[in-house]
């Protein structure tokens, strides 16, 4: 029995908090990785390894998928080593899916689907032009969800990382994916180790509109997952919302009742989900 599969059941990409990236340097850093609770692994061939260590990263990741579950951030579709992390990891039985670097077309998407058929794809939104054209990408299948890179995002655009410099393009991945019909985008990382700086960082992503949130340390999983997760005062809500409505609307009597039910429902949903799979 793998890993991950020992430790609990796998959480739906929709639903997923959690998305600790890893980079494929061995076998042990992917066991604790494994071991800390995140909601989705994502092996990371991109810029968690140097030039140099490509190749054998390539090796791990393969190794790993052979008899684990994992995504897999795979480099650029500009670059050489697009084509060659596709070639590694093509029909290993572990690959839950791509997590598509720099993604800026949705060609990048269509030609990374037509290699490694049949798994979903995230695609990282890292520049203005990313930005400019999200919502085209948001609509290319397999998206599943978008993710905020927030570091190369700033590097290129030059903005700071405070929450009013990021608020657009923040805004901009939550519109394009609810237009498109796909989850909710994942934020990007919390830099700063502190629980408390994590904590804030996952509830100001949650007010955006964000469910999910990378994370490059497995200490912050379990801080990532609770504050992304509905807590005792949203589920008390729910339940007396749908309690006062009816489950079905049927004591609606204004308009701005249905979008509360809708809220209910979701937050009951997302509350059992996680507790199934706890």
């Amino acid at each position: 029995m793998s890993i991950v599969t020992a430790q609990r059941s796998e959480i739906v990409v929709a639903m997923a908090r959690s998305w600790l990236l890893v980079p494929a340097v061995g076998n042990e850093v992917l066991a604790a990785a494994a071991a800390s609770g995140a909601d989705a692994l994502v092996i990371d061939l991109e810029d968690g390894l140097p030039f140099a260590a490509k190749d054998d990263g390539r090796g791990c990741a393969a190794g790993w998928l052979e008899r684990n579950p994992g995504w897999v951030r795979i480099n650029d579709a500009t670059t050489p080593h697009w084509q060659r992390d596709l070639d590694a990891i093509r029909g290993l039985p572990g690959l839950r899916g791509l997590m598509l670097s720099k993604t800026e077309a949705p060609e990048q998407v269509r030609d990374s689907a037509a290699d490694i058929p049949g798994v979903p794809v995230v695609a990282l939104i890292e520049s203005a032009e990313a930005v400019v054209a999200v919502d085209d990408i948001a609509r290319t299948a397999p998206v599943a969800r978008l993710a905020f890179g927030i570091g190369d995002y700033c590097r290129d655009t030059g903005a700071g990382r405070t929450p009013m410099a990021l608020a657009y393009a923040r805004s901009r991945l939550v519109n394009a994916s609810r237009a498109a019909r796909i989850a909710a985008p994942i934020d990007g990382p919390t830099l700063a180790h502190g629980a408390e700086s994590v904590r804030d960082d996952a509830r100001l992503a949650r007010e955006m509109g964000m469910t999910g949130k990378l994370t490059l340390a497995n200490e912050q999983v379990p801080v990532i997952n609770t504050a992304l997760a509905p807590d005792s005062d949203d589920i008390s809500w729910a339940e007396s919302t749908i309690e006062r409505l009816g489950s079905d609307g049927s004591r609606v009597t204004h308009g701005g009742h249905p979008p509360q039910l809708a809220r209910a429902h979701d937050i009951l949903r997302r509350a059992d989900h996680f507790a199934s799979r706890a």
